[in-house]
């Protein structure tokens, strides 16, 4: 599945981004179900969602993968918090993907909340 096809995706929420970690769209989905706008998190590094004991585990993550191309957490479904735009913290399920694009990464991410199984 591809990065446009993630966000063409109406059935779940969605969010991408740069290589350098830039928020660059978020589906309809993803705004209904976390209360984010685009106009909001569009431009915004990724930490915008990401509660803030966790910033630097992800921070250390992105810088080594996009410096080794070893990817731990590509692929797979992780449970991890995220942060709603009223401040709440919330479990929701990640599966995050990479893609090249004009020579660079690019990423996207289905996150739902974990108790929608």
């Amino acid at each position: 599945m591809t990065i446009k096809e993630l966000l063409e995706n109406k059935d779940k929420p969605v969010i991408a981004a740069n290589t350098n970690g830039i928020i660059t769209n978020i589906n309809d989905s993803f705004t209904r179900e976390f209360g984010w706008t685009e106009k909001e998190l569009k431009g915004k590094p990724l930490t915008a969602i990401i509660p803030k004991p966790l910033r630097d585990a992800h921070q250390l993550g992105f810088s080594a993968f996009l410096s080794t191309g070893k990817a731990s957490i590509l692929g797979q479904h992780l449970d991890l918090e995220i942060a709603k735009a009223d401040g709440t913290i919330e479990l929701a399920r990640h599966f995050i993907i990479s893609e090249i694009v004009n020579e660079k990464h690019s990423f996207a991410a289905t996150i739902e909340p974990s108790n929608k199984e």
